[in-house]
């Protein structure tokens, strides 16, 4: 009697669900985004979130006018310029693409500065091979250092205190050290809004890591033939800056190596073409829009101008000038080791170019006059003074610019590239 009741409660329950049409497990809530307005001030960052995530799902931002903001991978949105702009979410499973959400950004002008990305200067530069050279260049002891105008303009932040130049690096500079620790090297990607792909770059952190700090950035550029590899294969940068962080020589900090052929084809290559050097010219926008604010989201960083650094080799040194100079809000320390062609006006290669700056405008802002450090350096068997970056230091003294020119022995080569990333690593940061 027992068994029958309970089978027909059993068989009342399962009629009962199919009668209600509705099942006992609940179905899979569709992924979405949580918000479909947001208003942000200029300067000011806000997130994107996506709710109900598919479990190995991926899920992409883009931006439907890429000078009014800027977006990281996991959608933190920062507003450039006072504007509306859509951003519009999509998500990736099982190879199947669709769109789940747009929303509405409406950026509205701050009190202080909007934050826009400095005009650049138009056409990028060219070969890296400095023109053969006719005079006995100067020896090292006659060109390390300059000092600042008297005349400066007082600025609101205190000058910098430089320190002397190490003309003779110390024996194992480059190599490691008994008894120290050195940082790890990070291979990352990032979406960039500016090549519409993902693309690389290396990140080395410093020893002994923590989140519970926040870490100064040096963002170190590579030449026309290379790629985010080309500091690592020939420099060991993470031990040189090491060692130095090691003795107490220089601060703790972050270093980004990215590729600066800011196109769809950014391959390692050595091409002398206008389009290739417009790719190295246009790695300011995928820096200021793209990478800067990924390593912003993705690593304890600390920020402002005091804390940001850019240099360069060769081609890169050509660019860590143009950003440096362009973007001199955002970054207090610039250094180019070796710059290539294009700085100014010039002929090479079966190329010509109207050059990045022109006397007059390469320059720093009175305001930051005294407080940026501006350090370049070339190598005697590349011409020393006489090559482009002596060209550099002699406009920038007649422009009475407080900076750093130095050479030292060595040629287009990474010996001169260590020297002055050594140097440069003891100045920043202090």
């Amino acid at each position: 009697m027992k068994k029958n009741i309970v089978k027909i409660i059993a068989l009342l329950l399962v009629f009962s669900v199919f009668a209600s049409g509705t099942p006992n497990v609940q179905a899979a809530k569709k992924a979405k985004v949580s918000t479909k307005k947001l208003t942000i001030k200029t300067g000011s960052s806000k997130k994107i979130s996506v709710l109900n995530k598919k479990k190995g799902a991926k899920y992409t931002f883009k931006a439907s006018k890429k000078k009014i903001v800027s977006i990281s991978k996991k959608g933190v949105v920062k507003a450039l310029k006072k504007g509306t702009v859509k951003i519009t979410v999509k998500e990736t499973y099982k190879k199947k693409t669709r769109k789940i959400g747009i929303v509405t950004v409406t950026c509205k002008q701050a009190n202080s500065s909007d934050g826009a990305l400095p005009p650049a200067a138009s056409l990028p530069a060219a070969s890296m091979q400095p023109p053969a050279q006719t005079s006995t260049p100067p020896s090292p002891s006659q060109n390390v250092a300059q000092t600042p105008s008297p005349e400066a303009t007082e600025s609101p932040e205190p000058p910098l205190e430089l320190k002397t130049i190490v003309p003779d690096l110390p024996d194992g500079f480059d190599k490691k050290q008994d008894g120290i620790t050195y940082g790890s090297v990070q291979r990352i990607e990032y979406y960039s809004t500016t090549t519409e792909k993902m693309r690389k770059a290396n990140i080395i952190l410093p020893a002994n890591y923590t989140e519970s700090k926040q870490y100064p950035v040096l963002y170190l550029l590579h030449g026309i033939g290379g790629d985010q590899n080309e500091w690592l294969k020939g420099a060991t940068p993470e031990i040189i800056v090491g060692n130095l962080t090691a003795k107490e020589q220089a601060k703790e900090m972050i270093i980004v190596i990215p590729n600066c052929r800011a196109r769809a084809n950014d391959s390692a290559t050595t091409e002398f073409t206008l389009e290739h050097y417009a790719a190295f010219d246009n790695f300011i926008n995928d820096l200021h829009d793209n990478l800067m604010p990924y390593v912003k989201d993705h690593y304890s960083i600390a920020t402002g101008r005091k804390n940001t650094a850019i240099a360069g080799l060769s081609m890169g040194g050509r660019e860590s000038l143009n950003i440096g100079l362009n973007m001199t809000d955002t970054f207090g320390y610039i250094g180019a080791f070796s710059p290539g062609y294009g700085v100014f006006a010039y002929s090479a290669n079966g190329v010509s170019e109207p050059g990045l700056f022109t006397e007059e405008t390469f320059r720093l802002p009175d305001e930051y006059k005294n407080n940026t450090l501006l350090m370049i350096n070339n190598g005697i068997s590349e011409g020393g003074e006489n090559a482009i970056g002596g060209t550099c230091h002699k406009v920038l003294e007649k422009n009475e610019i407080p900076h750093i020119f130095y050479v030292t022995e060595g040629g287009h080569d990474f010996q001169v590239w260590k020297h002055g990333l050594y140097n440069f690593a003891l100045q920043i940061f202090q």
